[in-house]
């Protein structure tokens, strides 16, 4: 009798605990969940930088000929016209080979005629003449080339400017090309600042670009860039700017080379569709960077995305929308199709 209520009552429990692991197997899980955040827009980025005018045409002027200065005749700031004498250089040893070769051209001018007349005579063999003339081209052509010499010993302006830098004085021996001035022409002007590295993304999102002259004080002028490049030595980007607003006609008299002014570089969501997020949602997989997108339903999807950085955010250049909600923490655990349940951050 005991062994038969010991045997159902064995029964009976081994029965229960096997509904129990059904009851447990059947019930439906919980969504996982997850800190989430949403995308948001990039916002207004302002960013400014100090810039220097720059004259669009301008030249340092050297000699071509080793010498000692004996003129200079210009200073920093003095306006000069095209061909005025800046400097002149001690002609002695030049002036020398000149009439050297003067003496020498004038010697073979009169053997060659004097040949040309004897041959004329009969009284002489053409092969004469033949030297007599090859002597008088040789020293024609050194005389000339003496002419030229001697007067690289004279620096003229190649156009109208003005002086905006002096490297020399008077009575220095100067090396040929060495620079002796810089000389500027100030109706064209344009602006030149340098980019920092980490700026770089800011070249590749559309923007304005204003600038400010210290001698126009609260005057904003529109600008363009005109060209850049990339420095291998991380100084940053020297960047040229040109002025492109016409409202700036009027006030270019009182702007010139080597005035200093400011460049603020302008990005705002009316002109660049970006969006940032944060480091922590983005994840590398085989040089691929994804994002876990939340749909409205619930459910997680692996999306792939181009991102940059700037200002230490990452910017998203492709493959979000505004509003969109991605996830933010536990992405190494979040499974494709899993549903979740969303925490905002």
């Amino acid at each position: 009798m005991y062994r038969i209520v010991g045997c159902a009552t064995i029964i009976i429990q081994l029965l229960f605990s096997c509904g129990k692991k059904d009851a447990v197997s059947t019930a439906p899980s919980l969504p996982r969940p997850v800190k989430v955040v949403k995308v948001e827009a990039l916002g207004s980025i302002n960013r400014q930088y100090t810039g220097v005018v720059e004259a669009t045409e301008f030249s340092v002027l050297a000699f071509r000929l080793p010498g000692t200065l004996k003129e200079m005749n210009v200073q920093t700031g003095q306006k000069v016209k095209k061909d005025q004498i800046i400097a002149r250089l001690k002609p002695i040893d030049y002036q020398l080979q000149y009439e050297t070769a003067q003496t020498n051209y004038q010697t073979a001018k009169s053997i060659y005629e004097r040949t040309k007349r004897l041959l004329a005579a009969n009284a002489t063999a053409v092969q004469n003449l033949e030297i007599a003339e090859a002597d008088y081209i040789r020293a024609a052509s050194a005389l000339n080339m003496s002419r030229r010499t001697l007067d690289y010993t004279i620096l003229k302006a190649p156009f109208s400017g003005f002086i905006e830098q002096k490297y020399v004085d008077n009575f220095e021996e100067v090396q040929a090309g060495k620079a002796i001035v810089k000389l500027v022409n100030p109706e064209e002007v344009e602006i030149h600042f340098t980019l920092p590295e980490a700026g770089i993304p800011l070249l590749h999102i559309p923007c304005k670009i204003f600038v400010e002259f210290d001698s126009q004080g609260g005057k904003l002028f529109s600008a363009g860039i005109k060209e850049y490049i990339y420095a291998s030595d991380g100084s940053g980007i020297p960047i040229t700017l040109e002025i492109t607003d016409d409202q700036f006609a009027p006030y270019r008299k009182n702007v010139f080379p080597g005035f200093s002014c400011k460049v603020t570089w302008v990005i705002d969501n009316m002109i660049a569709e970006k969006f940032i997020i944060p480091a922590s949602a983005l994840q590398t997989i085989n040089g691929k960077e994804y994002v876990w997108l939340i749909e409205p339903s619930g459910f997680a999807r692996r999306h792939q995305i181009q991102t940059s950085r700037l200002d230490g955010r990452i910017l998203v250049e492709s493959g979000l929308n505004s509003h969109d909600i991605i996830a933010t923490a536990g992405l190494s655990s979040i499974r494709e199709g899993q549903l979740v349940s969303m925490v905002q951050e």
